[in-house]
């Protein structure tokens, strides 16, 4: 099949140097094909020092090291590529940046978060619905070689709980876990899947923990962690067995995510249903609305 002329919006990331390797770069070792990187428009944040402080190096590395075409605007970028990679580290832009891909009907895949309140991912969901193009957002971590191995695990049984953790620094741009607590909540609905009813949400200095409590009767809780030791996992309770999954360090968990954008791609069928997206946006709403409360809270609340 013919490869994919692919753009980029949003240069203030690490992730958008890396997937252009791995996609560009038919000799890194971890390459992934069926697309190349041919363009990109490099906004930023100005008000977000993580977002403005990094878009100047990323924009030269993309134009001198991958001769990438640099274009002035999202219409720009439109007219010469067939899929677009929203890679903003900024969820507050997500929604204005994806509004005219949509409306292109370019399939496009939307980086953690899919936006910075359940509200505006609401409104992503309705706008590519309406204009029938396929969307698909998620954290990498969901597609870890480490955690897709155990849940695919024949001998856990069904899943009867889920403790996850990941880090979960904070910036008021994006509030709660929107930020990066998002990772943790994409463990836990990766074997949890959707359908949690309630939670109650605590928040310290050096720490978020939630717990929600699913339509099953299923409890699952997520620890985002600021101080401390920091990593990505997962303790799992099956039917059969209990394990404990941390993430890998050996094969690069952004190549393991292309592998599921590609295909989306080429077929529109995201690996992750919108609904459950959407869900994973409202529990992390929820969780702010819980904190603020201070008592345990119904999804349902977070319209």
């Amino acid at each position: 099949m013919e490869e994919l002329k692919i753009g980029i919006i949003g240069f203030d990331t690490s992730h958008v140097p890396a997937f252009t390797r791995l996609l560009n770069d038919a000799n890194d070792p971890f390459h992934v094909q069926g697309g190349r990187v041919v363009a990109g428009f490099p906004s930023f944040s100005p008000d977000l020092p993580s977002s403005s402080s990094r878009v100047e190096e990323y924009k030269k590395e993309m134009a001198e090291k991958w001769n990438i075409k640099i274009v002035s605007s999202i219409k720009e970028l439109l007219k010469c590529v067939d899929a677009v990679l929203l890679e903003s580290v900024d969820g507050r832009r997500h929604l204005k940046e994806a509004a005219p891909v949509l409306a292109a009907k370019k399939p496009l895949f939307i980086d953690k978060p899919l936006a910075a309140s359940f509200k505006e991912a609401k409104k992503i969901i309705a706008l590519a619905a309406k204009n029938n193009t396929p969307v698909f957002s998620s954290s990498s971590l969901r597609f870890d070689h480490n955690i897709s191995a155990a849940r695919q695990d024949a001998e856990l049984g069904n899943i009867v709980g889920c403790d996850a953790f990941s880090p979960a620094s904070q910036d008021p741009t994006n509030p709660g876990l929107f930020w990066y607590g998002v990772h943790g909540a994409e463990i836990l609905y990766t074997f949890m899947g959707a359908g949690c009813k309630k939670l109650f949400s605590k928040k310290t200095e050096g720490a978020d923990f939630v717990t929600g409590e699913w339509e099953d009767g299923r409890i699952g809780t997520l620890r985002g962690t600021r101080k401390g030791m920091h990593s990505y996992g997962a303790r799992v309770f099956g039917e059969k067995k209990i394990v404990q999954v941390m993430y890998s360090t050996e094969i690069p968990i952004y190549a393991q995510l292309l592998k599921q954008i590609i295909p989306f791609f080429k077929t529109g069928r995201p690996p992750v249903s919108n609904e459950e997206t959407l869900e994973i946006m409202q529990f992390m709403q929820a969780a702010i609305l819980s904190e603020k409360k201070g008592k345990e809270v119904l999804l349902s609340e977070v319209k």
